[in-house]
């Protein structure tokens, strides 16, 4: 954990600017955007904020969503997410803070991958919510708060380090095809299942596939287990104004150690005939590591076969005939 200079950039002599405090994390960006991006865990983690309450929305990273907590002994906030924006190497996310005791800010988070050590730096940015603001701006008031924010950094740090690390696979590789054709094959299930690292059978599917709340029923069999398996589909985005698609599922209703929590298809779209495909899945803690790391073989293998049926005969109806 590397506490990161304080001090005020010229990009930061902005009129709207107050403070800012950074610090590396130890833990790769994709898991540390999931846990950071939800300020309900702060009223959990941190003694002096309780009463967590959503008031509008279901999260605390959708634009639009409201949401408060109570600043024990101080003060009730209520916040409202202002925007978001996701790359592979940088994530970001806004929040406006409104307190009952008059004082009103923004609260920027930043993500910033180190790909040296898969490390990741976090800074967070405190702007004004308008052009003057004699509540909090004095030399005192921002010391106090900068180091306020400082010690939440520090604290998720200490949770982070204590919390026993999910396994994470991740593959991708550069496709030269059309991406809607892409797209077509990765969400039927069936066709891109015969490429999966892991055998699966007897698919069967409740609702539309790239509908969230969607279940598909699989039986997962080798010589040590077998195991029915549900997954619901959780997150689905195909929007034509973006260029990153996904189809995230969720394992539902399964005990094993051994099966991925979740499964998710990423397609980022470079030209209307090439795009970025990644294969990435979350393994429990207590997943057996030989046969993790056998999986991760596997999964290197299956995304060379994938990238290959997927140039060679995505004008087919199927990448592959599924087999019972």
């Amino acid at each position: 954990m590397n506490i990161i200079s304080k001090k005020t950039s010229q990009n930061d002599l902005k009129n709207d600017y107050l403070f800012s405090t950074s610090l590396i994390f130890d833990e790769n960006i994709d898991k540390l955007w999931i846990c950071l991006r939800n300020l309900s865990t702060e009223s959990i983690n941190l003694e002096f904020l309780d009463n967590f309450k959503y008031i509008k929305g279901d999260n605390t990273w959708t634009p639009g969503n409201i949401f408060s907590l109570y600043w024990v002994g101080v003060t009730r906030i209520e916040i409202r997410c202002i925007s978001t924006k996701v790359s592979r190497m940088k994530k970001k996310i806004k929040w406006k803070f409104k307190c009952d005791i008059g004082i009103n800010y923004y609260k920027t988070l930043n993500l910033f991958r180190i790909t040296q050590n898969n490390k990741t730096l976090v800074k967070i940015i405190i702007t004004r919510t308008e052009e003057k603001n004699n509540s909090i701006d004095s030399s005192s008031s921002l010391n106090y708060y900068n180091d306020l924010q400082l010690k939440i950094l520090e604290s998720h740090s200490r949770n982070l380090k204590n919390e026993e690390k999910e396994l994470i696979s991740y593959e991708s590789c550069i496709v030269n095809q059309n991406y809607k054709k892409i797209w077509n094959q990765v969400i039927e299930f069936k066709n891109i299942s015969a490429l999966s690292p892991i055998p699966i059978k007897d698919i069967k599917f409740k609702g539309q596939i790239n509908e969230i709340g969607s279940f598909v029923k699989f039986v997962y069999e080798n010589e040590n287990i077998k195991e029915t398996v549900f997954l619901k589909v959780i997150k689905y985005e195909s929007s034509e104004q973006k260029k990153n698609w996904l189809i995230r599922y969720e394992t539902i209703g399964t005990c094993t150690k051994n099966i991925a929590r979740i499964f998710e298809f990423k397609m980022i779209i470079i030209n209307d005939n090439k795009v970025q495909l990644s294969y990435y899945h979350i393994f429990p803690s207590k997943t057996n590591k030989n046969m993790f790391d056998l999986f991760c073989i596997k999964k290197k293998e299956a995304i060379i076969k994938i990238k290959k049926f997927f140039e060679e005969n995505a004008d087919k109806d199927s990448i592959i005939k599924y087999s019972k």
